[in-house]
């Protein structure tokens, strides 16, 4: 319903910004519209513990037990339902999916610059203040969790790009846009709204949870 919304439809250039699974009953068929259209996507804290959940069987292992505690805190955060998406015929899709994700970037960046002379940074979680370390591995995880927060040192203000990402739900249901990002989670999933962010307009498109 959203990419309805957008000036393009699906042959808008969409780009994603993770966490495409849990707490919806349409997961599988979520990643596979992602996945068969070659969207480009970073890696969201959800699909990181989803494959946690899954990595010893990827490997073709037994379950351990540290494989048992990832199952059980993926299913505490929507992989239940998740899980239920891939029943039947959804089964198949699994393992492709679950391929598929794992090689899903942190981070993305795109030349193309705003009015400010920013180019885009994409991530899940707020990025900018890793954005110096983007290359370090060590950062991945950081990228798909790390809030909004007020940070002391704001020297990242500065930097030469403009990041946009997801994870932190901003209470108002609107997103926060600044001159250096935008906090793009409506909170859909708490029944709040999907938001798509036009570049380098800034223009919003804002959809209500349909259910």
């Amino acid at each position: 319903a959203l990419i309805e919304q957008l000036p393009q439809k699906t042959k808008s250039r969409l780009v994603f910004v993770g966490d495409l699974i849990d707490r919806g009953k349409y997961s599988s068929l979520v990643v596979e519209f992602v996945k068969e259209g070659g969207y480009p996507c970073v890696i969201g804290n959800h699909e990181a513990m989803m494959l946690n959940a899954f990595e010893d069987s990827m490997q073709g292992q037994m379950y351990g037990n540290n494989t048992l505690r990832n199952m059980a805190l993926w299913q505490r955060n929507g992989g239940d339902m998740t899980d239920r998406s891939y029943t039947g015929k959804s089964g198949a899709m699994l393992r492709p999916h679950l391929d598929w994700m794992k090689q899903l970037p942190a981070y993305l960046e795109f030349d193309s610059k705003d009015e400010n002379g920013k180019s885009l940074f994409i991530t899940h979680g707020f990025g900018l203040p890793f954005w110096e370390e983007r290359e370090d591995p060590e950062m991945k995880q950081a990228f798909a969790w790390e809030r909004l927060k007020d940070k002391c040192d704001q020297s990242y203000l500065n930097y030469p790009v403009f990041n946009v990402f997801g994870h932190d739900v901003q209470e108002s249901a609107l997103p926060l846009i600044t001159p250096h990002y935008a906090a793009i989670d409506t909170g859909c999933v708490y029944e709040g709204k999907l938001c798509a962010l036009e570049w380098p307009s800034k223009r919003v498109f804002i959809q209500e949870n349909i259910g």
